[in-house]
Parts: structure tokens; sequence; C-alpha cells
């Protein structure tokens, strides 16, 4: 096979990979800042879990907007 055919179709190949784990990342980032905000709320510091609640209520705004929901 053609050495550039081949990297044209490995460069085609990872480009579905990638969107997988953006939206991965995308979607899991509401899940761990509530996490976050759990244990910051064990620990007593509300204001860190202020702080994560609110990244968490971003996050999840943005993931429905990035998926077409909004």
């Amino acid at each position: 096979m053609n050495k550039i055919a081949l990297q044209l179709f490995l460069v085609l190949a990872f480009i579905p990979l990638a969107l997988l784990i953006g939206y991965g990342i995308v979607v899991l980032a509401p899940i761990f800042s509530c996490f976050l905000a759990i244990n910051s709320y064990k620990f007593n510091n509300h204001k860190e879990m202020y702080f994560w609640m609110f990244i968490g209520s971003l996050s999840f705004i943005l993931a429905l907007y990035l998926l077409g929901v909004l």
C-alpha cells in the first residue's frame, strides 16, 4: 500500500476516536464535578462545594449544548 494513502487512512480513522473521547470528557465532567462537590461537603468546605457546583452546572449546560439538546 502507498505510504501516503496509509497515513491518510490513519488520520481519517483517528478523527471519530478523537470525537468520541472529546464527547466522553464533556459528558463525564458534570458527574466528576458532582463527586468533588460531595467530597467538599463532607469536609465542611462550603466555599469549595459551591465552586464545584458552579463548575458542574456550567459543564452540564455545555454538555447539553454540544450534544444538541439545547
